[in-house]
């Protein structure tokens, strides 16, 4: 098991690395010049060829690309992420404002979807093909569907518009979360109550099932006491892979609703075309997703002991 773990871990700070030089590429290969973007910052439009030479000598960033990622990556790793060309602040010091506000917008916002898809998965499978199931088989295929900028739009303008239940932005006490941890699981709720759903079925078809209904129980006990824990592996796979992507959602989410998080600061990186905020957001992204698919791993190899000797644990 440990050495199991261990061989998880390293393949995870090579995937690090891997997706991080690949990103410091794209970025570099983006148009613009950053020393000159100092330069106009610093001096205007009066800034010469020569004092952007100096700039970019003193950034090196005339230097091959292998060398400037791995000065890139080593400052990184010491918590130097560089200054922002938008702000002039330590990005560091950004990330320090900005990590909780996105962090508790995934945590409500994945709590919400994990729970959101096992109440559907299961009333749909309680159901079995009634009125329930299929409109929750609708309602699953709509959430799936719809894009996280109309659901937000669409909530504003109900519950914050219409009914004034909750603010229409920012973040003023509790109920201010309630939109956007909707908006934000609404997407990963639909397809999780999918998985759910049908792996219940197919659990449901197995000899633990029919000894179960042979013993008196009703198909809501032999959903709960049987097939639920055995489908609990693709389960939290699925919820996994689900998770990483709601920091994609949490960049539109941010926006529309004025969080001051790391998803909008990636949009105000590219619109002012902050290279090095860009680059370090993404660095930031990389490590999200490779760590949440490590801890799913590991989860998965304690649940289930079939996997620990799979993998020669």
């Amino acid at each position: 098991m440990r050495r199991t773990i261990l061989r998880r871990m390293l393949l995870a700070c090579l995937l690090v690395v891997a997706a991080s030089a690949l990103t410091f590429a794209l970025v570099a290969a983006a148009p613009g010049n950053v020393a000159a973007l100092i330069a106009e910052r610093a001096a205007g439009p009066g800034a010469d060829a020569q004092m952007i030479a100096k700039i970019g000598n003193e950034l090196g960033l005339y230097d091959p690309l292998p060398i400037r990622y791995g000065r890139w990556l080593a400052s990184a790793l010491t918590g130097d992420f560089g200054v922002s060309l938008r702000t002039g602040k330590p990005i560091s010091e950004e990330f320090a404002a900005r990590i909780p506000m996105t962090a508790v917008l995934l945590g409500g916002g994945g709590v919400l979807a994990f729970v959101l898809a096992l109440g559907l998965g299961l009333a749909g499978a309680v159901s079995n093909g009634g009125a329930m199931d299929r409109f929750l088989h609708a309602f699953s295929l709509i959430g799936a569907s719809t894009p996280n900028f109309f659901v937000a739009a669409l909530l504003v303008i109900v519950f914050s518009v219409m009914l004034g239940w909750v603010p229409t932005f920012g973040i003023s006490g509790f109920s201010s979360w309630l939109l956007p941890w909707v908006t934000i699981a609404l997407f990963p709720a639909s397809v999780l109550s999918r998985v759910v759903r049908v792996n219940l079925q197919e659990a449901m078809s197995r000899p633990f099932a029919t000894t179960g209904f042979a013993k008196g129980h009703t198909r809501t006990q032999v959903l709960l006491r049987e097939a639920l824990p055995n489908i609990a592996i693709p389960f939290l796979t699925t919820f996994g892979a689900q998770f990483t992507l709601m920091i994609i959602g949490s960049i539109v989410v941010e926006t529309v609703f004025a969080l001051r998080g790391v998803g909008s600061f990636f949009i105000e990186a590219i619109r002012f075309r902050d290279f090095i905020g860009m680059q370090s957001v993404l660095l930031l992204f990389v490590f999200f997703f490779v760590m949440v698919n490590f801890l799913v791993d590991v989860i998965c190899m304690l649940a289930d002991p079939r996997m620990r000797r799979a993998r020669g644990a």
